[in-house]
């Protein structure tokens, strides 16, 4: 099967306001049954909303204009509360917003029909999912590589000229496990966060919950190049075309092709002049030899045994080289790394240790014996977000440490408790660097201190130590060799 001129091009996202250049990005679609697994916290745009939505607001404009944000932000905003069954069409709630607004989660959602992506050349899953039926461009000529296509309608409509990537490769069928990781990436992008799944993603009854559909299908998704630093040294990137998240991981894929594929460098080149892509590659191999000298650090701090942790490995050397580079983009990405080696560690600890939690959901009750419990393991204080999830400790980081903290009550083994003993305000840190990461990836505080970074750094550190039981490697001070 090969992609050709009556191959479908999807139009997932509007063209962004800066300068850009279209590429068409050829995918296999795949039709799958699978659970979603929506985020079960809203950021603060999509709280707002579906809170205005609730009390009566029936139009865009409306919304755009009691929330301070452009048209087209809020339509994105909404498509995503829809996408997730919380909106119907019409700013009109389901039962499921309904419930959302007034106990403030988010409920897990039922397997359901989705489209997943596949790359040809490598045959990765994209980190991306679509529920809804895909927007397809209007396309109008068709010239070896480059096709012709009209964006907008009416007196709004413009026609662009796009490059076609090559579909190098053949078919295959992913795993459930690949499926999995897909629909959980794409959720993750949805809240702003980058990593992996924190769940056992291939166990048997995972995967019996993923059902194919038929044979995969070629498409186009038409994919946005810009101008601009990502972070990374590079002077280009890609906006998301699925507008989930950020779109550093599709910058990735066209950046691996642009050195094999002379038209799509061609492309980069005419759009950043001259001398520059030169430039970005050399930014690039120096960014990879900083990865791997932070890698290295690592592993000397806390010992070979580390490297069986390949995840929380990862994280701790984002967060050695976000310190190390000190710009505000990677002092975000710090911040979001340090919560992320609790979200690896702690749910198979809390797996091996499992909490037995007090039966009573009377008021109070559940959050006195927390508290109780977290004083008598050395705790220093118990902050006000995390005694509000003592009554029904759902999913996520906050039910992960309240399960971790009574599993610790009852077993003096437990790891936690050395933690905790060691660390007396673990819980108040731990909550501080979780609004941290909040403000990273929401807020609009700008990027966290470097001495909140040492701080949080420090907490990230002991978690391996302890939570993994390293036997070897202590942490020093970072020093002050910033890259410029």
């Amino acid at each position: 099967m090969s992609f050709d001129r009556d191959t479908p091009v999807f139009q997932l996202a509007v063209p962004p306001r800066q300068r850009y250049r279209p590429v068409l990005l050829p995918v296999w679609v795949h039709q799958v049954t699978a659970p979603t697994g929506y985020a079960r916290t809203l950021d603060v745009f999509q709280t707002v909303v579906l809170r205005l939505c609730a009390a009566g607001v029936r139009d865009v404009g409306d919304l755009s204009r009691l929330i301070g944000l452009d048209n087209a932000l809020c339509r994105t905003v909404t498509a995503r509360l829809v996408e997730g069954q919380l909106m119907a069409p019409g700013l009109r709630l389901t039962e499921a917003g309904r419930r959302t607004v007034a106990e403030g989660e988010v409920a897990e959602t039922e397997p359901q029909l989705v489209r997943v992506f596949q790359d040809p050349a490598t045959g990765v899953l994209l980190p991306r999912i679509l529920i809804a039926d895909p927007v397809r461009a209007d396309l109008r000529e068709h010239r070896g590589r480059w096709v012709t296509i009209q964006f907008g309608t009416a007196g709004a409509s413009r026609e662009v000229s796009a490059l076609t990537l090559r579909a190098d490769g053949s078919w295959m069928r992913p795993s459930e496990r690949d499926v999995l990781e897909a629909c959980r990436g794409h959720d993750m992008a949805t809240r702003g966060i980058r990593g992996t799944s924190r769940a056992p993603a291939d166990s048997v009854a995972a995967a019996r919950r993923i059902g194919f559909h038929g044979t995969a299908t070629p498409a186009h998704v038409v994919c946005y190049v810009v101008e601009g630093n990502d972070g990374s040294g590079r002077m280009w990137t890609v906006e998301d075309p699925f507008a989930a998240g950020d779109g550093r991981v599709f910058a990735d894929l066209l950046a691996s092709r642009a050195e094999s594929d002379e038209q799509l460098g061609r492309l980069i080149d005419d759009m950043l002049g001259k001398g520059r892509r030169d430039r970005s590659t050399a930014a690039r191999k120096v960014d990879r030899e900083l990865a791997e000298d932070a890698r290295t650090d690592v592993v000397r701090m806390l010992g070979e045994e580390i490297r069986n942790h390949s995840e929380v490995l990862t994280h701790l050397a984002d967060i050695e080289l976000a310190l190390l580079k000190d710009t505000a983009r990677e002092r975000e990405n710090a911040a979001r790394n340090a919560i992320r080696v609790f979200e690896c560690i702690l749910p198979e600890l809390n797996e091996r240790f499992p909490a037995r939690i007090p039966p009573s959901r009377e008021p109070g009750v559940r959050e006195r014996a927390f508290v109780l419990t977290a004083q008598r393991l050395g705790a220093t204080s118990v902050p006000p977000e995390m005694r509000k999830y003592c009554t029904r400790p759902a999913g996520g980081l906050a039910g992960d440490i309240i399960r971790a903290v009574w599993a610790a009550g009852e077993n003096a083994q437990h790891p936690f408790t050395a933690f905790l003993r060691e660390r007396p305000t673990l819980l108040e840190d731990l909550d501080r660097s979780r609004i941290l990461r909040n403000n990273a990836t929401h807020g609009p505080t700008g990027a966290p201190a470097l001495d909140e970074l040492e701080h949080i750094r420090t907490l990230a550190y002991g978690a391996a130590r302890h939570l993994l039981g390293l036997s070897s490697g202590r942490t020093t001070t970072t020093t002050s060799k910033r890259v410029n």
